[in-house]
């Protein structure tokens, strides 16, 4: 980890040498006090697991950031963000993001951790993309992609596409070992990821349609590592493999090899999960546009092909570029009961229909949760997807799975300016729990969820901003009800540019 710091550190200390260089730097602080045993829901997610979760928190960030031309229309840019806090699941003080990136013309190389929103859902509004969202901690990796729509040949214009692959390393052994092992509990440590994604558009409201559609396909993975599983008082240890070929297994979603545990044998290698997005977005006028979309979640081969139909996230939202009282509206519907039906398949039925029944993968998806990788898509133990399936950093057993696959929620997000320098934000949502098919809640746990932010910016006082914030919890659904409030100073500005 030395040595990337040093780097990053060293371009910093460089006069700049290339003409449209910029340096930038970023500093906050921020605290909050609540009543309850939890910061409230909505002041930890969409944070980038900033936030620590445990109540009366105060947390400081500071970063700086270099962007700079290169000849033949190349550019880079290079960030270091370290924070510090009390009560974090990553520790008193780490690094927030870390990372270089160089554009090489249509492609982009990203090697680190940064703050790098994906989704074409609301990144303020939202409940949250069940595969990429803004809660966890930046995982490090190294990504190409191609970051802008570019048109098809021969479409004339109507079509349009990009993409994305990218292999990291999870960081939060250590938190999930001090979490588990106490309570001897199944975890996996040193983890391998991998996450791809292919987008399609058709048509381009920011040039001559009025109405655009976009198809997103998203599949993430997590890979290798070692499987500390606690059997007859004492652990066991398997090594997953992860050479080569157990590499191609992964991304292709293939059994795994022979040297890989009995669960990736049986079904694929890894943890694999993924999500289909569509979108249809409609310009109303010059800056306002009209969208409906659905979010579809799939963790095997059901329901890759929609045989978990009615599970998905359901919205709709209006968003203007002015700064008017109403400048953004995001309604929403998430529903994940069906799981493709209750009942798995039973590994030990002849082999026709359990072949049959493995490429399906069949009913019981509990989503989120795997026998092997129990911690799921989360990283410090919390949700890398949607923040709804609460997350395994509320879990209070020493369990580091996702309790809560089974859900009914109802989500609003509305913001827009009181004032040119204030601005506000409100989110509430409302759900019902069943836990899951495996370990069902004794009784439906519900719950609200609120949040009123104001964001003051004063005209003069350039790159400063204070966030005052009041959130509360009503209910089981979100963890326990909760009551608090938070303010944050934020200050940005350039350090040199040429």
């Amino acid at each position: 980890m030395k040595r990337p710091v040093f780097l990053i550190l060293l371009v910093f200390s460089i006069p700049p040498l290339f003409p449209q260089t910029k340096g930038t730097y970023r500093v906050e602080t921020a605290g909050v006090v609540a009543t309850g045993e939890h910061t409230p829901f909505w002041q930890i997610n969409r944070q980038w697991g900033s936030v620590p979760v445990d109540a009366n928190n105060l947390y400081v960030k500071g970063g700086v950031f270099h962007a700079q031309s290169l000849p033949g229309g190349w550019s880079a840019e290079a960030g270091v963000d370290v924070a510090a806090a009390n009560a974090s699941a990553s520790g008193n003080i780490w690094i927030q993001q870390l990372y270089a990136r160089l554009n090489l013309t249509i492609w982009r190389l990203d090697v680190g951790m940064r703050e790098d929103y994906a989704s074409s859902l609301n990144a303020r509004l939202s409940s949250g993309d069940f595969v990429k969202s803004n809660n966890a901690r930046p995982i490090p990796e190294i990504k190409i992609s191609l970051p802008e729509y570019l048109p098809v040949p021969y479409t004339k214009g109507n079509m349009y596409f990009k993409g994305d692959f990218s292999v990291g390393y999870y960081l939060d052994s250590r938190w999930k070992e001090n979490t588990a092992r106490p309570r001897n509990r199944d975890y996996t440590t040193d983890i391998l990821s991998h996450r791809k994604s292919v987008y399609f558009r058709f048509g381009n409201i920011a040039d001559r349609n009025r109405l655009q559609f976009t198809v997103e396909m998203d599949h993430a993975a997590q890979w290798g590592g070692k499987l500390y599983q606690y059997r007859d008082r004492q652990y066991v240890v398997i090594r997953q493999p992860q050479g080569i070929d157990d590499f191609i297994r992964m991304v292709v979603a293939k059994e795994g090899s022979a040297g890989a545990s009995a669960a990736d044998n049986a079904y694929v290698a890894g943890s694999q999960w993924g999500g289909y997005l569509f979108r249809f977005d409609y310009k109303l006028a010059a800056q306002r546009r009209l969208s409906i979309y659905t979010n579809h979640f799939f963790d095997d081969g059901s329901g890759m092909v929609f045989e978990n139909y009615r599970d998905g996230l359901f919205g709709a939202e209006y968003k203007t570029g002015d700064r008017s009282l109403l400048s953004g509206v995001v309604f929403e519907y998430i529903y994940t009961k069906q799981q493709t039906g209750p009942i798995h398949h039973n590994i030990g039925m002849d082999d026709e229909h359990r072949d049959r029944l493995i490429k399906k993968g069949n009913g019981n998806d509990n989503y989120y949760n795997n026998t092997d990788y129990v911690q799921g898509p989360s990283h410090f133990g919390q949700s890398l997807g949607s923040p709804l399936l609460l997350a395994p950093i509320y879990n209070t057993d020493g369990r580091i799975n996702f309790k809560s696959s089974r859900i009914i929620a109802f989500h609003l997000g509305v913001e827009g300016y009181l004032h040119p320098s204030l601005q506000y934000r409100l989110l509430l949502t409302g759900g019902q729990s069943w836990g899951s098919y495996y370990v069902p809640f004794l009784s439906v746990k519900k719950g609200v969820a609120s949040l009123l932010e104001l964001i003051y910016t004063p005209a003069r006082a350039n790159g400063f901003d204070i966030r005052l914030s009041a959130g509360c919890d009503n209910g089981e659904f979100f963890g326990g009800g909760t009551f608090g409030g938070s303010l944050t100073l934020r200050k940005q500005g350039i350090i040199y540019e040429n």
